[in-house]
């Protein structure tokens, strides 16, 4: 059900969203945030990239394509809420799908942020997938996913070089849960931070 805030604007649910409208109005928590970067250019953004999540606990991926990040990332914070206006709407498609929503949304030069202070929601940014589910091929590999177990082994560290030369770091860890075992690639930082952890 879409909520109504003032007389001339009215917010949607996240499971509301779909192709019919060319624009969106929502609020919801930024409950993951991060940048990527240029693959060729290592130091140089592409997009923010973010996972919302309603009161509902329903998500929906967004974006903030590299011409637009100057106007929008000091304004979003991971873990605080907002009032989101003029999101244009996408099919949310292809390999390493951050939700299970058909849409993603994308950030516009006339989209508007504004902090929601005073409403806390506290909703945990995972949502944990059973080893066993990823193992025995039953979970859809096109999407990402959280998992929690038992680190049982870590790897030996090594650097890799990409076609344009940077390096980076990748380590092997293995993780066991109700004795089913899998095996994840860390690369550059999160080498590093597991590193602080051992």
């Amino acid at each position: 059900m879409a909520v109504t805030i003032s007389n001339t604007t009215q917010f949607s649910n996240i499971d509301e969203i779909n192709s019919e409208k060319a624009s969106w109005n929502l609020k919801a928590t930024v409950i993951r945030l991060w940048n990527v970067n240029d693959f060729n250019r290592m130091n140089s953004p592409f997009s923010n990239e973010m996972v919302l999540q309603d009161m509902d606990r329903n998500r929906i991926h967004a974006t903030v394509k590299k011409t637009l990040i100057y106007k929008f990332k000091d304004q979003l914070i991971e873990g605080k809420t907002y009032s989101f206006q003029n999101l244009s709407v996408s099919i949310n498609g292809g390999a390493y799908r951050t939700t299970h929503h058909p849409y993603k949304l994308n950030f516009q030069y006339s989209s508007v942020v504004k902090r929601i202070p005073n409403l806390a929601v506290d909703l945990s940014p995972f949502d944990f997938v059973p080893i066993a589910n990823v193992v025995s091929g039953v979970y859809d590999t096109d999407y990402l996913l959280d998992v929690i177990g038992v680190l049982t082994g870590v790897g030996t560290e090594r650097e890799i070089t990409n076609s344009n030369g940077t390096t980076t770091k990748l380590n092997v860890i293995a993780l066991e849960q109700d004795g089913h075992k899998l095996q994840c690639s860390l690369f550059g930082p999160y080498v590093d931070e597991l590193n602080t952890f051992l």
